[in-house]
């Protein structure tokens, strides 16, 4: 009886600190920014953007975006940018952390159509907190009518 009372008092005191790491470490993260997209075509166009990613490992991530067009640029409308990614980083430290993604994306232009391809870059984040941090990045889309360069600032949550 008196294992079965100290079982039961460890696992009171074990178990709110178990629950606190899992939450802490869910590998989840979103973000939420505006990102400009600079055409082989000299349309410049501006889109908000959200991404959500899970870390598989510390130096591996998947991340899917989705950006939907707020900036036209001499009659040309981004609809919406649809992409997926492998992400490698490197942290530096444990506010700054370096990455290099890759992956596959679809552009949606007004006029233009919708274009397929590679999509490749890479960026840093710097960590404000355990949570909360801010992340810019270069993002290449090679796309058979052209290539858009995508660069993006954004405000990262890690849960």
């Amino acid at each position: 009886m008196k294992l079965q009372i100290a079982l039961a008092a460890a696992s009171m005191l074990v178990a709110p600190a178990f629950m606190t790491a899992q939450a802490q470490s869910t590998g989840v993260y979103v973000s939420g920014g505006y990102t400009q997209f600079e055409g082989d075509g000299g349309a410049n166009l501006g889109g908000i953007t959200g991404r959500v990613g899970v870390n598989l490992t510390p130096n591996i991530a998947i991340e899917g975006e989705g950006s939907f067009g707020v900036k036209d640029d001499s009659g040309t409308e981004l609809d919406n940018e649809f992409g997926a990614f492998v992400v490698g980083k490197l942290p530096v430290s444990p506010s700054f952390d370096l990455f290099a993604r890759v992956g596959a994306a679809r552009i949606e232009t007004s006029p233009g159509g919708s274009e397929d391809g590679l999509a490749y870059g890479a960026g840093a984040q710097w960590n404000l907190t355990a949570q909360d941090g801010i992340r810019g990045d270069w993002t290449r889309h090679d796309y058979d009518a052209g290539d858009v360069d995508a660069w993006s600032l954004s405000y990262v949550r890690s849960f």
